[in-house]
């Protein structure tokens, strides 16, 4: 059963940690557009294009390392799903100071539709949060308990005329499956979806590692838009990276290329600079 939770906050305050509450909420903070060819060779990093030929834009985010769908907010998307492997902590033991694995389906200013997997596995470390206004969310827990290596399905589909968002998670070496419905207000468009890492604070992971570390990898994505369209991170759209980059341009965490046609790709805690 969801949660509702009224804020009593900005929006733009950090998440709670797990040990304040029982879900984790990220923001979209941007600190930079970048160019489309001058931002990857600048930056030393490669992404897959969907016909080797079209170059994927970087977007430089204070909270994500991954892949959205459709760079302009014209596109609509309700659905979107991977499959990750639970990953060990990376920093120290505490999983609230280490990134996520975070799908999301997000548009305009309010709405946001999350599930959140952390490091280390284990009961309540797989959750979901649902935007319904500027001060109300619902959010909570699902009744897995993974453990290291156990590969995760995690969904978010949208049922459009019921204005309805299905949160869905799969230990898929158990089989045990648990979905969470939500219903939300009728003015809730998403116009992207998310698949990647995500990080409360940065400070969280520093200093960074003398070389680069492997954070999760994301398996068999995909994304379904609200006419119908499937495909992977890459389709008929522009696909945008993320990279998390401190305001003093300290990349933080990257993603790798997309391979298996888009629908899979790792992200990775860059080396000190």
């Amino acid at each position: 059963m969801a949660i509702i939770r009224t804020a009593d906050r900005p929006l733009n305050e950090p998440r709670k940690k797990p040990q304040e509450g029982m879900f984790r909420r990220f923001t979209r903070a941007v600190i930079v557009a970048a160019a489309v060819g001058a931002a990857i060779a600048s930056s030393g990093f490669t992404a897959a294009a969907s016909a080797a030929t079209r170059p994927i834009p970087v977007l430089y985010t204070s909270n994500f390392a991954g892949y959205h769908t459709a760079s302009s907010d014209t596109s609509r998307f309700r659905y979107v799903a991977t499959t990750a492997p639970v990953a060990a902590c990376q920093t120290g033991t505490d999983p609230s100071n280490n990134p996520d694995a975070h799908i999301e389906l997000f548009g305009g200013s309010n709405w946001s539709a999350d599930i959140d997997v952390i490091c280390n596995g284990g009961a309540s470390s797989v959750s979901f949060f649902d935007q319904l206004s500027a001060i109300t969310q619902a959010a909570g827990t699902f009744r897995l308990s993974p453990r290291v290596g156990d590969r995760v399905r995690i969904s978010i589909s949208r049922n459009v005329p019921g204005h309805q968002d299905s949160f869905t998670a799969t230990d898929l070496r158990t089989g045990r499956s648990q979905t969470v419905r939500v219903t939300t207000p009728a003015a809730v468009v998403y116009q992207h979806a998310f698949v990647g890492s995500a990080i409360d604070r940065n400070a969280d992971v520093m200093p960074l590692p003398p070389t680069s570390k492997l954070l999760w990898t994301f398996q068999n994505s995909r994304v379904v838009t609200y006419g119908g369209i499937r495909g992977t991170l890459l389709g008929p759209w522009t696909t945008v990276t993320e990279i998390d980059r401190t305001s003093a341009r300290i990349t933080v965490m990257y993603p790798g290329p997309l391979s298996s046609s888009g629908a899979s790709f790792s992200t990775y805690l860059h080396a000190a600079p």
